[in-house]
């Protein structure tokens, strides 16, 4: 039985493992390891956008910061970035919603 080649819209609204090669300019977005688990939430021509359901923005009132709130984004990560998506396709808990009690999945070693 032949299966379908892949394609990246196999993985929209899954969950997947990405291994990252130079990404420092991603730890100012709180990427700080190379392998990251993420929901995969869209593409285009500048890289996968992915789902961050906890990031950190400042609370302004009267024009100065008053500390700090979560709130959910979608964050791009540039192919330049990207070594390697792993997709687990009918994987139990791989498919939305995301299975890590992380907000992200940012807890895999370097």
């Amino acid at each position: 039985m032949d299966k379908a080649p892949m394609k990246i819209d196999d993985v929209l609204d899954d969950v997947v493992l990405i291994v990252l090669d130079g990404h420092d300019p991603l730890k100012e977005l709180g990427i700080d390891k190379n392998k990251i688990y993420v929901k995969v939430v869209g593409y285009d021509e500048y890289g996968l956008w992915v789902d961050h359901p906890a990031f950190q923005v400042p609370i302004i009132k009267d024009g100065k910061p008053q500390g700090e709130k979560d709130v959910n984004a979608s964050m791009l990560i540039p192919w330049g970035f990207i070594a390697s998506i792993v997709h687990f396709p009918g994987v139990e808990g791989f498919d939305f919603p995301n299975p890590f009690d992380a907000p992200i999945g940012f807890d895999i070693e370097k």
